[in-house]
């Protein structure tokens, strides 16, 4: 009878670690599927005292995060054109963080955290479409040929950029808008849209972006609220 209650407390048990790595193989799937989480950034900071470094560690870790978030989104060789935004605006696109595992000393952080990002903010930056919905009421669908206009975007900051491109989401005229450049004052766009350039700048109006023409280029320009 000993015998049979050994065998049941050893089933007992083997069955609790097939079932505990069971759910550590979900979790981890989970995590997986979000593309914007950057797991296994390493930290490694050094400062006059061990709260600084932390503190400078979790700036490192989203600088880090944001070049690995690229890389795994549009590959290595885009990813190389994309400007790192400013450590504060990457505060403003990180939702969340965690720390993976940490060793301090009086005045050293070493660390692996984990990060994850807006979809949204990302998708502006990059040029892809929003991940939550957008209200396109504002405007009914042209007819016409599909056309392709080079436009370039003055911005004051990264925010900037971020409210043209959300803004751009919501023209039901515009099908994507690929993102040619960006730097720290301006960024470079070409529209793929359906109609012609009199019925996009309209389009675009009612989203409160402006299109116009100079001697060399298209800009387009953000117009009316939240405009700088």
């Amino acid at each position: 009878m000993l015998r049979g209650a050994r065998h049941i407390a050893a089933m007992a048990i083997l069955c609790g670690l097939v079932m505990g790595f069971a759910l550590m193989a979900g979790g981890d799937r989970a995590r997986a599927a979000n593309p914007y989480e950057v797991t296994g950034v390493p930290v490694d900071v050094t400062a006059a005292d061990a709260a600084t470094a932390r503190d400078q560690a979790i700036v490192q870790g989203q600088r880090k995060a944001f070049t690995m978030l690229m890389e795994q989104l549009v590959g290595a060789d885009k990813a190389a054109a994309i400007p790192t935004p400013s450590d504060a605006a990457l505060g403003t696109m990180v939702q969340d963080f965690e720390v993976e595992s940490e060793r301090l000393s009086s005045v050293r952080y070493i660390g692996t955290m984990t990060f994850r990002f807006d979809a949204d903010s990302v998708n502006a930056l990059i040029g892809r479409p929003a991940e939550s919905g957008v209200d396109v009421s504002g405007g009914t669908m042209p007819t016409g040929p599909t056309q392709t206009l080079s436009v370039a975007v003055p911005i004051a900051s990264l925010r900037d950029w971020v409210e043209v491109r959300r803004r751009l989401s919501g023209v039901p005229a515009v099908q994507r808008a690929e993102v040619r450049s960006l730097a720290r004052a301006e960024g470079e766009l070409n529209l793929v849209y359906v109609g012609d350039p009199t019925q996009l700048a309209q389009a675009l109006a009612q989203r409160q972006l402006s299109l116009s023409q100079d001697a060399q280029q298209w800009v387009l320009r953000l117009g009316g609220v939240g405009a700088q």
